[in-house]
């Protein structure tokens, strides 16, 4: 019996385990369907409204209006608005678990609602793989101890690693997939702000980094710093002509320095230690281009002085003496003044500039890496200058054409006397004495007898054609540099005096006049800007104008005057002449006057009428030839 007893009490608890288990692995819909068939209650239906309230404060509500059983934990804090008719509670709750992510469990009629708890993640797992073959390491850590690692390290790699005591717990971060080992291991001392070496006897020791950075950030003394020379001819070499190249993947910098400086036989100081890694990749540069390289991005600096290079922080404070040198920089084509405002304000930064004009030269003051910048951009602008010499041909020709035929008749208030000329061009005014002794001639001939005119009569006789060219020929030449504007103006000055009267007083006004001379000027001017690119091509940039005179249109009037102007920009190459432009103006003028009807008729229409035609061209054209003075 006690046997049963016990046999029942193991399957009543094993069943009650099973079903808590199955409950707490199935949905929230699938939960909610099995406490119904426990209290139907929780398929009543409701309507409900909620503005701005708590989840717990409407649960709670739901709870005593259908009669069920709820408990709410930890959704104090979620506000929620709705508004339901005929709701079913148990699809309440299951719209409000998707709704706000929430989950339930079941125990008997009672319903526990609760945020779902986030998932718990994973400690991470810190891996080290060595590949005998390739000689490759591949790491994924985070936060492992440098103790732990270097044990890892030493046992796949079968290398003796040292570390010193006091950073037994330093936490190394760092993922890498079959890097080289000796690259693998410097890149992750790199990355962590230590310093990885590799002694003749194949002995890797890790070190913190000497840079004042890396001590700031841990708080650990730096170590003292040992000279190591690990570079092979392959990393790094000096050629006979003192030329260097370097295939460096990582490296210490003053390691490189103190090297360099070995091959070279070059004198040297460390002011003050120069950390950090980098690596380089160059082939045949200076020694000091490649100072400016490797110390580019760090706060080290340095500067020769007596055939001694110095090293050290640029940013030490005044008693350890800062990194400051001086340079005299000479010009040799451009002219010194205003040569540091074409300076790029980036590269010339933290400097000291003062123009020395007596030297031609700029003497700069400040980091040695800034300097070298500066000093290499004025050798790339420091070229000669060409001088470009443009010859102009402005040519204003005007060709005319005037006929003039006719006569003209009539009678004047007193007689005429003949006058006029007959060459060039008959142009003359007969008196009536002249026409009379003409008729006579005519008069006799037959029934002919033609009479005489009165003495007041005269009769006008003009045969004339004028033909003309009228040339005008401006040469002027200009020569400047190149980028920089030329200009010429040439004219002359007319004045005309203007007068002004002024009257005073009211009864008897007195008149007072006065004049003042002002002048008026027509000039050509020219404004010509070259640029030459370095296939000899000339870009130019042209203003001409040209101001001329006119006839006054009064004897006291301002001189009137024309403008013709001309705006351009062209490329031509050297020695090129090309026409800029031109204006033209064609005049036409043909009119005529006489007897209606009698001076449509051939011939006889010259007897009582007159003809006048007019034709008059005008070109303006502008020629321009450039050439480079070397």
């Amino acid at each position: 019996m006690k046997n049963i007893k016990l046999l029942l009490l193991f399957t009543f608890v094993s069943v009650s385990l099973s079903a808590q288990d199955t409950l707490q692995n199935i949905t929230v819909s699938q939960k909610l369907q099995h406490v119904i068939q426990i209290d139907s209650s929780f398929n009543k239906e409701i309507d409900i409204s909620a503005g701005k309230s708590t989840l717990t404060d409407l649960l709670r509500n739901v709870a005593t209006v259908s009669g069920v059983n709820l408990n709410i934990k930890g959704a104090e804090n979620i506000i929620v608005n709705c508004n339901f008719a005929r709701l079913k509670v148990a699809d309440l709750i299951e719209f409000l678990c998707n709704e706000y992510n929430l989950e339930i469990s079941v125990t008997g009629n009672i319903v526990s609602i609760f945020p779902v708890k986030p998932p718990i993640p994973e400690a991470p797992k810190n891996t080290v793989e060595y590949d005998i073959d390739n000689r490759t390491l591949s790491f994924d850590l985070n936060g492992e101890r440098l103790i732990n690692l270097s044990k890892k390290i030493a046992e796949k790699a079968n290398v003796n690693v040292i570390i010193p005591q006091n950073m037994y717990n330093y936490q190394i971060y760092g993922y890498a997939k079959s890097l080289p080992f000796d690259d693998a291991l410097q890149t992750l001392a790199s990355v962590n702000g230590l310093m990885a070496d590799r002694d003749s006897k194949g002995v890797w020791t890790f070190m913190q980094n000497t840079t004042a950075a890396a001590s700031e950030n841990t708080g650990i003394t730096p170590a003292p710093y040992i000279f190591r020379t690990n570079f092979q001819t392959s990393q790094l070499s000096v050629d006979s002509a003192g030329m260097i190249t370097a295939h460096i993947g990582q490296g210490n910098i003053q390691d490189i320095i103190m090297e360099l400086c070995n091959k070279l036989s070059l004198n040297h100081f460390f002011i003050t230690p120069v950390g950090g890694q980098t690596g380089i990749y160059v082939n045949n540069v200076d020694f000091k281009t490649l100072l400016s390289v490797i110390l580019s991005g760090t706060q080290y600096s340095y500067y020769e002085e007596n055939g001694i290079y110095f090293f050290g922080n640029s940013n030490a404070a005044q008693e350890t003496r800062n990194i400051t040198a001086v340079k005299n920089i000479f010009l040799t084509f451009r002219s010194v003044a205003k040569v540091e405002d074409i300076i790029p304000a980036n590269i010339k930064s933290g400097l000291q500039i003062k123009t020395f004009p007596d030297l031609n030269s700029l003497i700069v003051s400040g980091d040695q890496r800034s300097i070298y910048r500066v000093e290499s951009f004025l050798k790339s602008v420091d070229k000669p200058v060409p001088l470009i010499t443009i010859e102009i041909i402005i040519a204003d020709v005007m060709k005319s054409d005037i006929q003039e035929i006719g006569t003209g008749m009539g009678i004047g208030k007193s007689s005429t006397t003949t006058s006029g000329t007959l060459s060039p061009g008959i142009d003359m005014s007969l008196g009536a004495a002249s026409v009379n002794s003409l008729i006579n001639r005519f008069n006799g001939f037959g029934s002919i007898n033609l009479g005489k005119v009165t003495p007041a009569f005269y009769m006008d006789l003009k045969l004339l054609e004028e033909n003309g060219t009228v040339e005008l020929l401006s040469t002027p030449r200009l020569s400047t540099l190149n980028g920089h504007e030329a200009s010429l103006k040439s004219g002359e000055t007319r004045y005309y005096k203007e007068v002004t009267n002024n009257y005073f007083g009211t009864q008897n006004p007195i008149q007072s006049e006065f004049y003042t001379w002002k002048n008026i000027e027509a000039n050509l001017s020219i404004k010509i800007t070259p640029y030459v690119s370095l296939d000899e091509k000339i870009t130019l940039e042209i203003e001409i104008e040209q101001n001329e005179f006119t006839e006054r249109e009064e004897e006291s009037a301002p001189p009137g005057s024309i403008t013709r102007s001309f705006k351009s920009q062209i490329t031509v190459q050297n020695e090129d002449m090309v026409l800029l432009g031109g204006i033209d103006k064609n005049t036409k003028e043909k009119s005529s006057k006489g007897i209606p009807f009698l001076a449509r008729i051939p011939i006889i229409k010259w007897l009582f009428g007159s003809t006048k035609n007019n034709k008059v061209d005008r070109k303006l054209n502008v020629f321009i030839k450039p050439t480079i003075i070397r």
